[in-house]
């Protein structure tokens, strides 16, 4: 019974050595985020954590809104964020209290595994963006792979161009993601026998060549890692499947 008691004993302190009570913030209703908050929600349980509404030692923040949020009360609780295109636009990388997991595969890693995915040789590749767009696209394309081709309107603009490349990366822009903008450049791509590839994975249904499929269970085990633990890279790379 003695040694029964130890450890048990030793079992509780090591599960209050790590536990935390948890806020979890989703400002996207979207059916992935949701899908996500379950999963999370589900991991920290079986980890022991408490989840509550307020008061907790760490914020699990869902979506662009709930970070800018929280960037505005200036509070130093550690946060865990997800599901933000850019993070380096809001100097996350640099805020000492912010972790996170991409939501969106940086291009390069995409590229690397659409050439190895079809068996191609490197080419530069001709990316389609809108002018208001440009600054941030130049932080995620670098020019060693990534030929940026502004537009201002809509990417009929650079058709043109695009002729002069194989392959097409499509980029989180809004305005090139809009339904008849997209579905305009896709069927350029078809007609002319140029490859178009891209790491949103609802792009999918639009007949791209090649899209990442997030692993959104590994995705919620590493939001739960960083709940758990500090990491010396502030941004941890978007998840994939292997295929």
């Amino acid at each position: 019974m003695v040694r029964v008691a130890i450890f048990l004993l030793i079992f509780l302190m090591d599960i209050s050595s790590y536990a935390a009570e948890v806020c979890i913030v989703n400002s996207y209703p979207i059916p992935p985020a949701k899908k996500l908050e379950k999963k999370i929600r589900k991991l920290l349980w079986e980890h022991h954590h408490k989840i509550v509404k307020e008061d907790c030692s760490v914020k699990i923040l869902i979506g662009t809104p709930a970070v800018v949020k929280e960037l505005k009360t200036g509070s130093e609780t550690k946060n865990v964020y997800t599901f933000v295109l850019f993070p380096e636009k809001f100097l996350l990388q640099k805020r000492k209290n912010f972790y996170g997991v991409r939501i969106f595969p940086l291009p390069i890693r995409t590229y690397k595994r659409f050439l190895k995915s079809l068996l191609l040789e490197k080419r530069k590749v001709a990316v389609p963006v809108s002018r208001r767009m440009l600054s941030i696209a130049r932080i995620y394309l670098p020019p060693k792979y990534f030929k940026i081709i502004p537009f201002r309107n809509s990417p009929v603009e650079t058709f043109r161009k695009l002729l002069r490349y194989k392959y097409v990366y499509v980029f989180p822009d809004p305005k090139l993601l809009k339904l008849i903008n997209l579905v305009t450049l896709v069927n350029f791509c078809k007609d002319n026998n140029l490859l178009i590839f891209s790491g949103l994975p609802d792009l999918k249904k639009f007949g791209l060549d090649y899209v990442d499929n997030i692993d959104y269970d590994l995705l919620a085990k590493e939001i739960v890692f960083l709940v758990e633990q500090s990491s010396k890279k502030r941004i941890l790379p978007c998840p994939c499947k292997k295929r």
